[in-house]
């Protein structure tokens, strides 16, 4: 393949990657530094005085990619390096060297979009090209063969990440002189290219959002009954317009909305999590006890259990973890008792924090489950 064809295959490449199902799903761009690993046996050549082992050596260079996610597992890619510089040994004749030039064009395929950890595998074909050679009067001509790609990607926020990947590519060249029609041989190098990377995804749509009910704080507030008022001479002390003979919630914080017992309709309540999970942690059973107790003194009452996240992570993932925590609040309550019927849970992501995301501080109070109920206090 000539220079020129090589070039053209690389605008066309770029061109149809740029746009393919444009403004539609994320971009991805990856750079960092790439290890050519050559086959330890490339083949011999016949300069004219008999067959001559050759052998290339590995080199390092530059490795980048531009890739689209047509949807949430496949991905098209674009993988180009700067010349990977290697040495060439014919034996017991001389050295040489060249730049090796791999494009590569691949579909690429991630088994956990929406985790933290995203694995891959991806196959396509790539053009090789060769230049810089040493001696001068050496020619290594162009190559085409299939490829193939594994790896796994790493998320550090929303959109950076790190890659560590592993790629194989058919490269079969043929040996001339500069000037000369005579082929000397052919050497398939069928290099291994181990790369570390650090990526960007950026553009397209946000994900639709998904549905969700009302606002936690708008929705039962909405719906009670105005609290009774006190009466005129009667005990109260958290100051919720209940009086304390009758008050099943004493010290509910001020400024809560309440049933007509004195009880809460919306409660942030003191269980939080470790990052990235979900399991209840021991201190948080002391609190999860005091809402069975409420539960069961107020047998009318239905709530709803909503959890959430940090804003670490992609959305969908953040929105099945914060589901996830909600479930095993509402496992927890049933286990003691609490009829599953009057429970519902259900997660909100990250899209209603209470915390700076800048801050540990932060992130830990946005790690949280709130209690709402959906009775109105009736």
């Amino acid at each position: 393949m000539s220079k020129s064809g090589f070039l053209a295959l690389l605008a066309a490449g770029i061109f149809a990657t740029c746009t393919a199902q444009a403004q539609q799903q994320p971009w991805i761009i990856k750079g960092g530094v790439g290890y050519l690993i050559p086959k330890s046996n490339t083949g011999d050549v016949d300069f004219g005085d008999g067959k001559v082992g050759v052998e290339f050596d590995n080199g390092w260079g530059g490795v980048f990619s531009v890739g689209y996610m047509f949807d949430e597992h496949w991905a098209g890619e674009m993988y180009v390096a700067t010349p990977f510089q290697t040495d060439i040994t014919f034996k017991g004749v001389g050295e040489g060297e060249a730049d090796v030039l791999p494009l590569t064009f691949s579909a690429l395929y991630y088994f956990n979009p929406n985790g933290r950890w995203r694995p891959y595998l991806g196959a396509g074909i790539n053009f090789t090209e060769f230049s810089g050679e040493k001696p001068n009067q050496l020619h290594l001509g162009g190559s085409i063969g299939p490829a193939a790609a594994a790896g796994i990607d790493f998320l550090f926020t929303r959109h950076w990440f790190a890659t560590l990947d592993l790629r194989w590519i058919y490269v079969q060249t043929e040996v001339q002189a500069n000037g000369s029609q005579n082929d000397f041989g052919d050497l398939q190098l069928s290099p291994l290219v181990a790369g570390a990377m650090v990526g960007y995804r950026f553009g397209g749509r946000r994900p639709p959002p998904v549905a969700a009910p009302p606002p936690p704080v708008a929705a039962p507030v909405a719906a009670a009954a105005p609290a009774p008022a006190a009466p005129a001479k009667c005990s109260d002390a958290d100051a919720d317009g209940v009086c304390d003979a009758d008050d099943r919630c004493p010290n509910t914080p001020a400024g809560d909305a309440v049933d007509k017992y004195g009880c809460s309709l919306v409660s942030r309540l003191a269980v939080y999590f470790d990052f990235d999970r979900s399991e209840l942690r021991p201190e948080s059973i002391t609190e999860l006890e005091r809402v069975v107790q409420f539960m069961n003194d107020i047998p009318t009452s239905t709530a709803k259990i909503v959890g959430h996240t940090d804003s670490i992570g992609t959305e969908q993932y953040n929105m099945a973890l914060s589901g996830r925590r909600a479930k095993a609040v509402f496992d927890y309550l049933a286990s003691r008792g609490v009829s599953p019927s009057r429970l519902q849970a259900i997660g909100m992501g990250e899209s209603d924090p209470v915390g700076d995301n800048a801050t540990d501080a932060g992130r830990q109070l946005n790690r949280r489950v709130m209690l709402i109920r959906t009775d109105g206090g009736r």
